[in-house]
């Protein structure tokens, strides 16, 4: 990791490096020196501004998008498998049936009232790893003589749903590089300063665009900011998918 880390800043002083050598060799022509630019050159630089703060927001924007899309899936099949546990054991006797199915649903409603808000603190909750062990342990009592294929079936779609859930809390590190968050953040102050560093002139027209324009790179700002993890509020993945299948385990009974 601190390799990596050495060879990004290496990489990035280095793209740097060439371009304040290319400005100093290259500006000290007698166009350079008086500070008149073509129209030609203000805009390829505008352009190369723009396009790398748009270039680095969109990538953060698909990858953040493309997270929660994996986190909302994961989520979705671990509801489907528990749902399918829960219908499984109502055909285990009805002693059984009913301490197996009590404590999938002691599980499912754990996940939503536990565990949901300590993934937002990059956690699994403890308590749902508990009432899951729990829901092993009543399958587990099941007398030998009453353990038919409903019985198989049924510790089938627990173990199923063991590996749904560590596929889920795999996503808990799940988060978009940091440092793409200071390159887009100075990409958009540069996009902001180049106007006036240009020698845009100071008046209510343009001013207005500019204020369009921070505003435009501020939510952009601010929206990758806030998906920059599946599990963060306001735009994180929610425990709708164990919600519905609480109403499915209602439907099944």
């Amino acid at each position: 990791m601190t390799l990596t880390i050495v060879f990004w800043t290496l990489c990035t002083l280095l793209g740097a490096g060439i371009a304040v050598g290319a400005a100093v060799w290259l500006g000290r022509s007698a166009r350079s020196v008086e500070g008149s630019f073509t129209p030609q050159a203000l805009t390829f630089a505008g352009g190369v501004v723009l396009s790398s703060f748009v270039l680095v927001t969109g990538f953060l924007i698909v990858g953040a998008w493309q997270l929660q899309s994996v986190a909302r899936s994961h989520a979705h099949e671990e509801a489907r498998v528990l749902a399918k546990a829960y219908a499984r054991a109502g055909e285990l006797a009805p002693p059984d049936r009913d301490a197996v199915r009590e404590r999938i649903t002691v599980y499912t409603r754990s996940v939503v009232d536990d565990e949901w808000p300590d993934l937002a603190k990059h956690r699994a909750s403890p308590k749902s790893w508990e009432q899951l062990d729990a829901v092993q342990t009543a399958l587990a009592a099941v007398p030998a003589d009453r353990r038919e294929a409903a019985y198989d079936a049924t510790s089938a779609a627990l173990d199923e749903v063991y590996v749904k859930r560590y596929a889920r809390l795999a996503d808990l590190d799940s988060v978009s590089p940091p440092i793409l968050f200071g390159v887009m953040i100075a990409a958009g102050l540069l996009v902001l300063v180049y106007p006036p560093l240009v020698g845009m002139t100071s008046n209510i027209r343009n001013i207005a665009v500019l204020g369009l324009a921070g505003a435009v790179v501020g939510f952009g700002l601010l929206l990758v900011f806030q998906m920059r993890d599946p599990f963060t509020a306001p735009l994180n993945v929610g425990p709708s998918a164990f919600q519905a299948a609480l109403d499915r385990y209602v439907q099944l009974k």
